[in-house]
């Protein structure tokens, strides 16, 4: 497998990870860390979206080091900002959240970006 492909799974992986958070401390309700904050805790990680959330980080990361292993830096480190646009689309799309017009320009910059330093 090419590092390319090994980065853009480990990309959707962060993607729906944070996707899974969201929906978890949407079920689990506001986190307040007042009063007992080992209950809220525990609250958070037996939470089904949150710890699904985590497993997937984990394997984003795992996935995120191979890549580091068969290619450099500065070429890797560019899919990051791939997070940050299909974060805010997938968010747009499931849980409806607004997108102000300014926020799509700065995901068509990011991807601009993204495609000049991937290039390069």
């Amino acid at each position: 497998m090419k590092p390319v492909w090994l980065l853009l799974i480990s990309v959707c992986s962060a993607t729906i990870g944070q996707i899974f958070f969201k929906k978890g401390v949407f079920m689990t309700g506001e986190i307040t860390l007042k009063g007992s904050w080992v209950s809220e805790l525990l609250k958070l990680i037996l939470n089904p979206f949150i710890l699904s959330g985590l497993v997937l980080y984990g394997i984003s990361t795992i996935l995120w080091l191979i890549a580091l292993s068969k290619a450099t830096l500065s070429f890797v480190f560019p899919f990051t900002a791939l997070i940050f646009v299909l974060v805010m689309l997938s968010a747009r799309i499931v849980f409806l959240e607004p997108i102000p017009t300014l926020r799509y320009f700065g995901i068509l910059l990011i991807c601009l970006g993204f495609l000049m330093s991937s290039l390069a």
